[in-house]
């Protein structure tokens, strides 16, 4: 239980800092389209995994 409690913490912790660290380069448009891009595309990714396991090929 510890060691769950102190892994959210760091999770939450890193994402505090990241968020301080990134936020000087998601202040332009441009970045925030390329993000969602990437996330367009890791989506996509998943969708053609997922029906290819459920097609069997």
């Amino acid at each position: 239980m510890i060691g769950a409690a102190s892994a959210s913490f760091a999770r939450f912790a890193s994402w505090g800092f990241g968020a301080r660290f990134l936020a000087p380069l998601f202040a332009r448009p441009v970045a925030w389209r390329i993000l969602d891009l990437a996330i367009g595309v890791l989506m996509l990714a998943l969708a053609t995994s997922l029906l290819r396991g459920t097609l069997g090929n």
